[in-house]
């Protein structure tokens, strides 16, 4: 089983890697059309996946199609499964 690098990034090299059992927070975007989702932007702390939402809806913020940000926790594992999940609709992903 491979790590997953997580953290605080700094010129976007993410800083720590983490074992697989290890709790993360990222943030989900839900998509309106088609209603799907995905994790990104995996952190550390809750505090730091905030700031990591608030810049991604600064990001998304001036287009035409905007997705529906929160910050939820999950495994690094699950995250590297959700990884190989495209248009992800499962209604058992973490919310």
């Amino acid at each position: 089983m491979g790590r997953l690098w997580a953290g605080g990034s700094r010129r976007g090299v993410l800083s720590h890697r983490v074992r697989d059992n290890q709790v993360l927070y990222v943030v989900r975007r839900d998509w309106p059309y088609p209603a799907t989702h995905e994790f990104v932007r995996p952190r550390l702390t809750q505090a730091e996946a905030v700031r990591a939402a608030a810049a991604d809806f600064r990001y998304w913020r001036p287009g035409p199609l905007r997705p529906r940000l929160s910050v939820v926790q999950i495994s690094a594992n699950d995250l590297r499964i959700h990884g190989r999940r495209r248009d992800c609709m499962a209604p058992d992903c973490p919310r």
